[in-house]
């Protein structure tokens, strides 16, 4: 695993920005590295040629800087971390994919973004492209920052992109105590069980779902073992296992939710629906783990 070195920094000025910034700056902190931060300014993609009478659009990109470095003058105490303060105009989303990549970054924070009042935490449709894009992890925060992470649970499917999930969570979260959870589907239906071309008759569902049980045990054991963690957690996925997960994340305080994507790097590195259902819906922080290029 990479030392990280630069982090990127998404945020709106003008919006929710100083808890994006607190959380990195304590990331940063923790890590002994730089932070690169990100104004994307979204101008209409059609303007009016001054010719015909109208006004041009004029972005005060300096005057947005010097807000930007206001707030984070209020926040970096002793300017312990190394700050780079940038604005830019375009897509939201395009500007904070090609200056991670440009910036050779190792990790992309931001936040939710939404601005939806019915719904807390809701995902905004940046952070959504983001993280679905992106060519290295990304941290989405959600929550009021009190601290240094220190609960965080990695739901796995045992697949290599989760292991590499939690070692990258750890090596920048030393600190923190993680829990792997695995959820397996159990078998409901009663009577007769096809199966192609297979009758199953007097099948023992609960037999079955006992066996199936003590097996992801076994497979939560060695899992632990590879990534070296001491706690993990198999649940009954019931009648829905994406339900049965998030309704055990929402009841205990987890700080962060650390997910793997199924991808490879770049524009292919889409989510599997598990992880965009916990991005989505889950109202801690989520960190969404893409091996950085």
């Amino acid at each position: 695993m990479k030392k990280l070195k630069r982090i990127v920094v998404a945020i709106d000025v003008f919006g929710k920005s100083n808890t994006v910034l607190k959380r990195a700056l304590m990331v940063a902190k923790q890590n002994r590295t730089e932070l690169f931060i990100v104004h994307a300014v979204q101008t209409p993609w059609l303007s009016i040629p001054s010719y015909f009478g109208a006004k041009e659009i004029v972005v005060d990109t300096e005057g947005i800087k010097k807000k930007i470095n206001k707030k984070i003058k209020k926040l970096n105490l002793n300017a312990e971390v190394p700050c780079r303060v940038f604005v830019k105009e375009g897509n939201p989303d395009d500007i904070i994919l090609y200056e991670s990549k440009l910036l050779k970054a190792g990790m992309i924070i931001m936040g939710a973004q939404a601005k939806v009042k019915s719904r807390k935490n809701i995902l905004g449709s940046t952070a959504q492209k983001v993280a679905h894009k992106s060519h290295l992890p990304v941290l989405i925060v959600k929550k009021s920052v009190k601290g240094s992470y220190q609960n965080i649970v990695a739901p796995t499917d045992f697949q290599m992109q989760s292991k590499q999930s939690i070692v990258f969570a750890k090596s920048i979260c030393p600190s923190a105590k993680i829990k792997a959870l695995h959820v397996y589907e159990p078998f409901y239906t009663t009577g007769i069980y096809t199966v192609g071309s297979y009758t199953l008759e007097n099948f023992d569902i609960g037999q079955y779902n006992e066996a199936k049980k003590d097996s992801a045990e076994d497979n939560l054991k060695e899992f632990m073992q590879d990534v070296g963690i001491e706690k993990g957690k198999v649940i009954d996925g019931e009648t829905d296992t994406k339900e049965a997960l998030l309704k055990y994340i929402k009841k205990d305080p987890y700080d962060l939710v650390v997910v793997g994507s199924r991808g490879t790097a770049g524009f292919n590195a889409l989510l599997g629906s598990v992880a965009s259902f916990i991005l989505r819906e889950v109202p801690s922080d989520v960190l969404v783990y893409v091996p950085a290029d």
